[in-house]
């Protein structure tokens, strides 16, 4: 078999084509790894976030406010037809 100058051409051309397509591979490989860890760091946050809001909501005595006067004002001396106090 003869060296040709083209052959040496094409094997390099090929060489080339398959290192750089392993490369490209590598790196988006690497890259979605990243994106993922970083999808999966925040969903972490937010959970802990939300777990930390329900216990804070859940241990606040004054979430409920309890109002007296809700039912509307009772005159607590209003059936009273006869002053004790009168003789």
């Amino acid at each position: 078999m003869e060296d040709h100058p083209q052959n040496k051409l094409i094997i390099a051309a090929i060489v080339a084509l398959l290192v750089g397509a392993g490369g490209g591979y590598f790196i988006g490989v690497l890259q979605g790894k990243k994106a993922y860890v970083a999808e999966q760091a925040a969903a972490v946050e937010a959970e802990k976030k939300a777990a930390q809001e329900a216990i804070a909501e859940a241990a606040n005595p004054f979430a409920e406010t309890v109002n007296p006067f809700e039912e509307g004002y009772k005159n607590p001396f209003e059936g009273a037809v006869t002053n004790p106090f009168q003789q």
